[in-house]
């Protein structure tokens, strides 16, 4: 499977750079993981959205605002006769706002899908599994696993939850996986956020073969969080917009 990174900082975008997005593709198989702010910039209507399966971790702004856009095109593109089928949206309940607000949107050519931890979703040759994370809503990791590779996406989390992480990423090719803080500045241990420090100790413990960081804070320098990563766990980049991977 192929992935390419649409977005790495939040909780905003600048330039070139967006909000949180992973577009996961094997084959005709297309899967984005969160639809942060700017990501559709990074994509081509109407062909992205063909067969277009999207996955919500958590209905925090930075990381579904572009929904409302990829709705809007999908509706657009449908009246046209350009998309003949409507896009799969996977999102939390919860929220209750929220989500309502973004599965009642009328101009849409999608169709809704609650998820909840006991998600399973078969689609081509992928699986997709989830696990909850510990953040201050709720918010699931997601696992993408084809016959021969995996990749995991934790999506934000606190540190508390670093064994079940580790646990549910357990021998992963990939782990992408948040580090918006940097343990320099003297965060407490537990917080909403990891430091690039505790990314990478999920990382070891979960013995993956590479991390990958992301949810980059806008005004960093994005190699203080690999120098400060790479300290404990040797194999971790940093993502970049537009950058692609071979799982």
């Amino acid at each position: 499977m192929q992935l390419k990174v649409l977005g790495t900082q939040s909780p905003y975008s600048t330039g070139a750079h967006h909000c949180p997005g992973f577009l996961v593709r094997d084959g005709q198989t297309k899967i984005l993981l969160d639809c942060g702010s700017g990501i559709h910039n990074n994509l081509k209507f109407p062909d992205s959205l063909d067969g277009l399966t999207i996955v919500l971790s958590h209905l925090h702004r930075d990381h579904y605002n572009d929904i409302f856009i990829f709705q809007y095109a999908s509706y657009v593109f449908h009246k046209l006769g350009r998309l003949k089928k409507p896009l799969d949206i996977y999102l939390p309940a919860s929220p209750i706002s929220i989500s309502r607000d973004i599965c009642t949107e009328q101009n849409a050519f999608a169709k809704y899908h609650p998820l909840t931890e006991d998600t399973k979703i078969e689609l081509g040759n992928l699986t997709l599994t989830f696990c909850t994370t510990e953040h201050n809503i709720l918010t699931f990791a997601v696992k993408v696993q084809s016959k021969n590779s995996s990749l995991v996406y934790t999506s934000d989390t606190s540190f508390a939850a670093k064994d079940k992480i580790a646990d549910f990423a357990k021998g992963a090719d990939l782990l992408i996986c948040e580090s918006s803080l940097l343990e320099s500045y003297g965060y407490p241990e537990i917080n909403n956020h990891l430091t690039a420090k505790q990314a990478a100790t999920i990382a070891l413990q979960a013995g993956v073969k590479k991390l990958a960081l992301t949810h980059f804070w806008p005004e960093e320098d994005v190699n203080k969080y690999v120098r400060e990563a790479s300290k404990v766990f040797g194999n971790t980049i940093a993502l970049d917009e537009g950058r692609y991977f071979t799982v």
